[in-house]
């Protein structure tokens, strides 16, 4: 299990600190908590191409799969649900990566799979749409990418996140906002013409009104809303993929 006191810290910044911050705001951060936890756990997978941090050495093939997510640093509360910020659980040849490092290392990438967030349901639903469409297999691909790389670790990991993470996060969250658009969403916003009296008002504002009273078409509405923010969250460079920032991680010092 990931570790105790970690959890409770989680815990605590969570559910007791109060945080008051909009859907946007909400969205973007998560999204970028996960870009940066990728990074995370790239490193400590760079660590694996050094036997001496090995508990037990790696296949030549270093098969990477990511199923479904196996550790939670806690449960949200009513009205919540805790989002994973990576998008499920590595494994290499169907093992717990964690078991192939020794020491604090291990604890600290093992940790990483436990973060969570306190949300609103529809950043799971958002999630589970993105991962659904190719998100699980880019953060597979991605981890691979970095275990059979020869060069840097700082090289290799920001070749991996920027050209096989980035795209391919990219693409599911594409491909899940696509998804989510063949279900009947709200009407868009008709604004009166210029030149008309009505220039600049929105003319179905009833019609709107009267769709977001469906709670089924406010929450696809929504989720919309979040796979775009995490789209553009792809934008940012992660802090973590600095060079320092990368050392830094890989010692235990960030």
């Amino acid at each position: 299990m990931p570790d105790r006191a970690e959890a409770a810290i989680e815990r605590f910044r969570h559910l007791r600190v109060e945080r008051s911050s909009s859907d946007p705001a909400s969205a973007l951060g998560h999204s970028r908590a996960r870009n940066g936890h990728v990074v995370k756990v790239l490193c400590h997978l760079a660590l694996m191409r050094d036997p001496t941090q090995l508990a037990r050495p790696l296949s030549a093939q270093r098969n990477v799969t990511c199923t479904a997510a196996e550790r939670q640093f806690f449960s949200a509360p009513d009205g919540l649900q805790a989002a994973h910020l990576l998008p499920g659980q590595i494994k290499i040849d169907a093992a717990l990566p964690w078991t192939f490092l020794l020491g604090p290392p291990s604890r600290r990438l093992e940790n990483l799979f436990g973060y969570v967030e306190p949300l609103h349901a529809n950043f799971n639903k958002a999630d589970s749409a993105a991962e659904s469409n190719g998100l699980t297999e880019a953060f597979a691909a991605t981890c691979r990418q970095v275990l059979v790389g020869t060069g840097s670790p700082e090289r290799d990991i920001e070749a991996a996140y920027a050209r096989v993470w980035v795209p391919g996060a990219r693409a599911a969250f594409d491909a899940a906002a696509m998804q989510k658009r063949s279900k009947p969403v709200p009407p868009p916003i008709i604004y009166g013409e210029p030149g008309t009296p009505d220039f600049g008002n929105i003319l179905n504002l009833e019609e709107r009104a009267e769709a977001f009273a469906d709670e089924a078409l406010w929450n696809v509405h929504e989720q919309l809303s979040v796979l775009d923010y995490y789209r553009a969250s792809l934008d940012d460079t992660p802090p973590e993929l600095r060079p320092r920032k990368i050392a830094d991680i890989m010692s235990g010092a960030g």
